[in-house]
């Protein structure tokens, strides 16, 4: 009998037989061809209308440019409804229907992997929603035709309605493999699809009807609006990035979860949230090397935006790594040891299960990624600095850290007085060059400061999931418990604040300095006011440089208190993993012939051993005199399925 080849990954992939499956059933069913059908008269009426509307008694038209944008602006939003609303009926029962049919264990006895499970539902997902996006791509080009329409515009707006429609079918199929019920699974996606699709919503409408406004008001962001060739590459390129590091996570879940508990769920996780710690920075920083520069304000905030948003994506490894058991299972150590020897000793080790390498993992990484970020925000100040050459640029910067550019948003006032701005234009450009300097230099340390804030908040965040793993509480809980104490951490020390009432400033805030929102304000408001003490001249000096210290005590505070934290925590959480780990060498030794090391120790010994560390009084230690039996041999786990194999 000949033995048969065993198909490669690609072909795995690509000729996925669940997917064939699910496109088939989808295919000779009528939900498909008649949603397909709604949609396509839908846009097909809307398209006649406005044609109606806008034409003269004799079928001409005044402005057929107009007509071509009204149509697309009004296609573009349908489009963006029935995303929301049909889209996730075709992936969020992906899964939840086999619990239903009663074939979802047919399915794992299957030669398939459970990650050919999973891209066999999103495949069959995608495909069914792509049929909508090329079904509408001739309506388009038919309001096209009346002019009006950037073609770079057409393809951007068409490709991120791509990206939106992959991101919810990567959703729905994430949800269904939650629950066991096609109801819940449906519910939760529609909840995803509309708050995403709300925002977007609600940000095209703010953009659309303030443009004007905006252009003015912050001038420094009408690139963003009116995009060279290489920023509309960069800013299609970062949506499409950033989209892929999310839907990975969401495949990575997905195929979590439908793996036995006693198989490795680590590995992938921690390789995506390593990329994602070196990719975001780098966009950030791509940012200011391919944009052109805007103004002061609107880079710091950018600095700004990209800081928090980096802290709360580091926050999701923070509170899930270290919720792991911390010692893994007996056939993720057999893994471990036919690894080669130099890449485990090069840090392999990291990237495989436990709650302390866990813990390692996403200090390393905040680490890294907050590093990136420090490099990102000395490009950017390298560009700002680069760009006061031009003596109208420098003239605009040292309005804006003098704080002389306050505008009303009611009208009047304006970037500065008449007389405010000649008499800026008459000062020597020396002096002007060195004010500017100055203050980036100081604000640059406030930045970093606000980058240590960051980094101390999430390696604290990491040791309290720790903490909670270590103490016998289950990892699925550990890690919403640890999520709930950050979310604690954040809001409580505010609340404290306002029923104290204490004061109303800013740097003269006690309680409230113990919460990482207002230290990491502190830490920026430091090198601002920083900065403004060192150019502002009499006076004014003095009163920056007091709130300067001011501002400095509250985040240093924040920072020793962190630290501390997050120091005390690792001295215990430590200490309880050399007891657990010495529990289990005890309890694998106690048959009288002692194994060289304790990777052969089962599960229930594992859980044994944490057991008697957490509650003693529960599982007491053996006595010299009455040594526990040894525990009976148990059949090879490649060949049998154990409790530990059952998918969750």
């Amino acid at each position: 009998m000949e033995a048969t080849n065993t198909p490669g990954f690609f072909k795995r992939l690509f000729m996925n037989p669940l997917a064939v499956r699910e496109l088939r059933v989808a295919c000779r069913s009528w939900k498909l061809v008649i949603i397909l059908t709604a949609y396509l008269l839908i846009q097909c009426a809307i398209f006649a209308i406005w044609l109606y509307i806008e034409s003269d008694s004799n079928g001409l038209y005044d402005d057929p440019t107009a007509i071509g944008r009204g149509l697309f602006i009004t296609l573009s939003i349908v489009l963006a409804i029935i995303v929301m609303l049909v889209f996730p009926a075709f992936s969020s029962t992906a899964i939840a229907s086999e619990h239903e049919k009663k074939s979802f264990d047919l399915l794992l006895l299957t030669p398939l992997a459970p990650w050919e499970i999973a891209s066999g539902k999103f495949i069959a997902a995608g495909v069914q929603s792509s049929i909508f996006l090329v079904a509408t791509v001739p309506l388009f080009a038919l309001a096209g035709l009346f002019g009006g329409i950037d073609p770079a515009i057409f393809f951007v707006v068409l490709w991120v309605l791509i990206l939106f429609s992959i991101f919810i079918s990567f959703v729905g199929v994430y949800a269904s493999s939650l629950v066991k019920k096609a109801i819940p699974a449906v519910l939760v996606t529609y909840l995803f699809a509309f708050l995403i699709g709300f925002v977007m919503l609600i940000v095209f409408s703010i953009t659309s009807l303030a443009l004007a406004y905006v252009m003015v008001m912050m001038p420094g962001f009408a690139n963003m609006f009116d995009p060279t060739v290489s920023e509309g590459i960069y800013y299609v390129s970062s949506m499409t990035v950033t989209c892929a590091l999310y839907c990975a996570f969401l495949f990575l879940s997905t195929t979590n979860r439908l793996k036995p508990t006693s198989h490795n769920k680590s590995t992938g996780l921690r390789v995506l949230w390593s990329l994602a710690a070196v990719v975001i920075p780098a966009q950030i920083a791509l940012y200011f090397l391919i944009a052109r520069t805007p103004y002061h304000d609107s880079s710091i905030g950018a600095l700004l935006f990209g800081a928090v948003y980096f802290g709360l994506v580091l926050m999701v490894p923070a509170v899930t790594a270290p919720a792991e058991a911390p010692v893994p299972s007996r056939r993720v150590r057999r893994q471990m040891e036919k690894m080669p020897e130099g890449m485990m000793k090069a840090g392999g080790r990291l990237f495989f299960p436990g709650s302390d390498r866990g813990a390692l993992h996403s200090a390393i990484i905040t680490v890294v990624g907050l590093t990136l970020l420090g490099f990102a925000a000395w490009i950017c100040y390298a560009q700002l600095d680069a760009r006061i050459d031009d003596k109208a640029a420098l003239i605009d910067d040292y309005t804006q850290v003098m704080g002389l550019d306050t505008q009303s948003a009611f009208g009047g006032g304006g970037p500065a007085s008449a007389g405010g701005f000649t008499s800026v234009a008459m000062k020597p450009e020396s002096e002007l060059r060195d004010a500017v300097t100055t203050f980036r230099d100081h604000e640059f340390r406030g930045y970093l400061a606000l980058l240590l804030v960051i980094g101390i908040t999430l390696l604290a965040a990491a040791q309290v999931t720790w903490r909670l793993t270590l103490s016998g509480i289950s990892r699925a809980l550990a890690g919403v418990l640890a999520g709930l104490l950050i979310v604690v951490w954040l809001v409580v020390p505010y609340i404290a604040q306002l029923i104290g009432g204490s004061s109303d400033s800013p740097e003269r805030q006690t309680v409230s300095q113990f919460s990482p929102i207002h230290g990491s304000i502190s830490a920026m408001s430091w090198g601002k006011e920083k900065g403004r003490a060192a150019i502002v001249p009499g006076n004014a000096s003095e009163r920056h440089a007091g709130r300067a210290d001011d501002f400095q005590w509250r985040w240093v505070t924040y920072a020793a208190f962190g630290a501390a934290l997050a120091g005390g925590l690792l001295v215990t959480n430590l200490a309880s993993r050399r007891r657990i780990l010495a529990r289990v060498n005890e309890l694998s030794q106690a048959g009288g012939d002692p194994l060289p090391q304790p990777v052969e120790a089962t599960q229930a010994q594992i859980d044994a051993a944490i057991a008697a560390v957490t509650a003693p009084q529960v599982q007491p230690m053996p006595t010299p005199e009455a040594p526990a039996q040894p525990p009976p041999d148990l059949p090879d786990f490649d060949q049998v399925i154990t409790d530990d194999d059952k998918p969750e």
